[in-house]
C-alpha cells in the first residue's frame, strides 16, 4: 500500500470539497448567510442565558443585525427583532437566577460586557 498516494488522494479530495463548498457559499444570497450567522449567535446566547457571555452574544447579534438591516427583507428583520427582544427579556430574567451576583460561572467572562454605543443618525448629505 502506497501511503503517499493515499495521502495525495485525501488532500485532493479535501481540496475539491473546499472548492465546492466555496462555490456553494458564493452562490447563496447574502440574506441567508447573515441569517445563519445571526441565528448561530442567538442560539448560543439562548443556551448561555443568565451568564455574562450571553450579554456579549446578544450585543454582537444586535450590532450585526443593525448593520445588515437595510439589506434584509422586512420579514427576516421582524423575526430577528422579535427573537432579540425575547432574548433580552430572557437574559434579564435569567441573570437573577443563574449564579450568585458577582460570581461568574465556569468559562464565563470575567466582567459584564459594556453595551455597544448607539450609532449616531446619518448626517444629511451636502446636497440636501
Amino acid at each position: 500500500m502506497d501511503t503517499h498516494s493515499d495521502a495525495g488522494r485525501e488532500s485532493t479530495g479535501s481540496s475539491e470539497d473546499v472548492r465546492e463548498h466555496m462555490r456553494q457559499v458564493r452562490s447563496l444570497p447574502v440574506e441567508q448567510l447573515v441569517a445563519d450567522v445571526l441565528l448561530s449567535l442567538i442560539n448560543a446566547a439562548e443556551i448561555k442565558l443568565g451568564r455574562r457571555d450571553a450579554r456579549l452574544l446578544i450585543d454582537l447579534s444586535t450590532v450585526v443585525h443593525e448593520h445588515a438591516r437595510p439589506y434584509l427583507s422586512g420579514e427576516l428583520t421582524t423575526q430577528l427583532d422579535q427573537l432579540l427582544g425575547q432574548l433580552r427579556m430572557g437574559q434579564v430574567s435569567a441573570e437573577g437566577s443563574a449564579s450568585p451576583p458577582g460570581e461568574p460561572e465556569e468559562n464565563d467572562l470575567d466582567r459584564v460586557p459594556t453595551p455597544p454605543p448607539t450609532p449616531a443618525p446619518p448626517s444629511p448629505s451636502p446636497g440636501d
